[in-house]
């Protein structure tokens, strides 16, 4: 609107063309306002608009085994494509008619998958192992969200969560380190990074040691 008339773009899209031909005909008042159709406040913002267009689905199940209060954005972002299954493994780059070789190169014992690499690999099983976490060997409970094993909450099941995440960044890191740049770390150092950084974390984080106060068994978990 331009002076309390219509102006509108010139277009010769049949679109527009009839948008015009509707609107010329609505005469503007001084009281007229222009507002989103679902609210009854003069103050829309976008994300009222975008609510009301979207269709809302239920999360996931693993939502909160990824995305949580003591997640690190660039591992829990490895972490959730990973259980998507969208990383480029070499199985997936095969589907993709690349010509590569298929066997993992972290063991050379099986073919690369997702469900290989972060389950079943010896190199990633050795991580899990030594924690003081039970993680399920079970890529149908990951894609479920249901990493560990027994009755773990609280703070320390999101701890679990976490380690979980570093884990997955790391060995996705040394996959692609030995793909590219023809490096060979061992799981025993890559286990040393993964507690370091699990602890790093922790350490920085106000709410956990909040929860250390109350429970000082907190910090087994992280050696």
């Amino acid at each position: 609107m331009d002076n309390g008339s219509w102006h509108l773009p010139t277009s010769n899209h049949f679109d527009c063309l009839e948008l015009r031909s509707l609107v010329l005909n609505i005469q503007i008042h001084p009281r007229d306002k222009i507002r989103w159709d679902t609210t009854q406040s003069n103050a829309t913002g976008i994300s009222t608009i975008w609510n009301s267009i979207r269709t809302i689905g239920t999360p996931p199940t693993w939502v909160d085994v990824v995305w949580h209060n003591l997640s690190i954005p660039k591992c829990a972002f490895t972490f959730w494509l990973a259980i998507k299954g969208r990383l480029l493994t070499r199985d997936r780059m095969h589907k993709f008619n690349m010509n590569t070789e298929l066997r993992c190169i972290l063991c050379n014992i099986d073919n690369e998958s997702h469900r290989h690499i972060f389950v079943s690999c010896p190199y990633i099983m050795h991580i899990m192992a030594n924690s003081s976490f039970t993680f399920s060997e079970d890529w149908s409970h990951y894609k479920n969200g249901e990493f560990l094993v027994g009755p773990v909450t609280g703070i320390r099941k999101q701890m679990g969560h976490l380690y979980a995440a570093i884990t997955f960044f790391l060995v996705w890191k040394e996959r692609n380190a030995r793909l590219h740049n023809a490096t060979n770390q061992p799981a025993s150092m890559t286990l040393t990074l993964v507690k370091r950084m699990f602890r790093e974390k922790l350490h920085s984080c106000h709410r956990f040691q909040k929860e250390v106060l109350k429970n000082h068994d907190l910090l087994l978990d992280l050696y």
